[in-house]
């Protein structure tokens, strides 16, 4: 069984890493396909909608890892401090910039001119909201 927990374990720092790389990556493309010409648009809005699936998958794989090594470890979530409360309250928010950013996205590629304005808003939501499930995870699990 630990070598299971251990594997979910790294299943779940990896997927960490991928969802890092799409909500600090993200932004940085994005914030280069308002001044790209319009030949090099379509390049970096696969490369974001690239990046988002990749992001969307690690989140996922974060739903499956997260509440199964909750139950196998620990053997349920009686016992856990505010800490974890807090990262879960953060992880269902995450969900819904996640969401509401992808909805933004399609509009915005569309030329919804109002939805390109408020991608960084949402971009800058989204790091520091992923930073807080981070620094409540340590605290909740340390």
């Amino acid at each position: 069984m630990d070598i299971f927990i251990n594997l979910l374990f790294w299943i779940h720092m990896v997927s960490i890493a991928l969802g890092g790389v799409a909500v600090f990556g993200l932004p940085v493309v994005g914030a280069r396909i308002g001044p790209a010409t319009p030949e090099v648009r379509p390049t970096l809005f696969a490369i974001a909608e690239a990046m988002s699936t990749m992001g969307r998958a690690a989140f996922g794989a974060l739903i499956i890892t997260g509440p199964l090594m909750v139950w196998l470890r620990f053997g349920g979530t009686s016992g856990f401090t505010a800490w974890f409360w807090a990262k879960m309250v953060l992880v269902v928010v995450l969900l819904g910039v996640i969401i509401y950013g992808g909805i933004n996205a399609k509009r915005a590629q569309g030329g919804d001119m109002a939805a390109a304005k408020r991608a960084p808003i949402i971009s800058q939501v989204g790091m520091v909201t992923f930073i807080g499930v981070i620094l409540c995870a340590v605290f909740a699990f340390n």
